[in-house]
């Protein structure tokens, strides 16, 4: 929710943070299946990310791809707009999306592996099926394991306690 909610104001280029205050959840409150604006699980999801040149360089890129795809999002959802991850329609990205883009890179390298294990007459080292809240936690596990200060990792994380970061 938080990654498809995400907003080009969310972004600052000079100051190289990211704003997490809201998620994008898709949902039925009795009007329909569609899409809402709402707030992180505990006031500790609120949070501004340091982010690193290389991803203000990715997100730039991203920019640069919506543009030259010529997609952007005019769509208003409860006084959001701009978000950064639109599909084809302009919308934004629905929350099954983003792992279905992994899911079919990992299918696709997983049928080639296949096919390369069985030339080569050798098991194939197939990938197992992962999410994008797996590449969550794989990532607060490197951070940890790279001794990033646990303090500053649940910060990250928006945990709103370090039992859970460490968890």
């Amino acid at each position: 929710g938080e990654l498809i909610g995400l907003t080009w104001k969310d972004v600052s280029f000079t100051e190289n943070t990211l704003s997490i205050n809201h998620q994008l959840i898709y949902k039925n409150y009795g009007d329909g299946c569609k899409f809402h604006i709402s707030s992180p699980k505990t006031q500790a999801g609120v949070r501004v990310i340091p982010l690193t040149e290389k991803v203000i360089k990715a997100f730039s890129e991203q920019k640069k791809l919506n543009f030259m795809l010529g997609r952007c999002c005019e769509e208003e959802i409860e006084g959001y707009s701009d978000f950064i991850f639109i599909a084809k329609t302009g919308r934004p990205d629905m929350p099954s999306a983003i792992n279905n883009v992994i899911y079919n890179i990992i299918k696709a390298y997983n049928k080639e592996e296949m096919l390369l294990a069985k030339k080569e007459n050798r098991e194939p080292l197939l990938l197992p099926k992962v999410s994008v809240h797996c590449f969550r936690h794989t990532a607060c596990t490197n951070k940890a394991r790279q001794g990033m200060n646990i303090k500053v990792l649940q910060y990250i994380m928006g945990h709103s306690d370090s039992s859970m970061t460490l968890d």
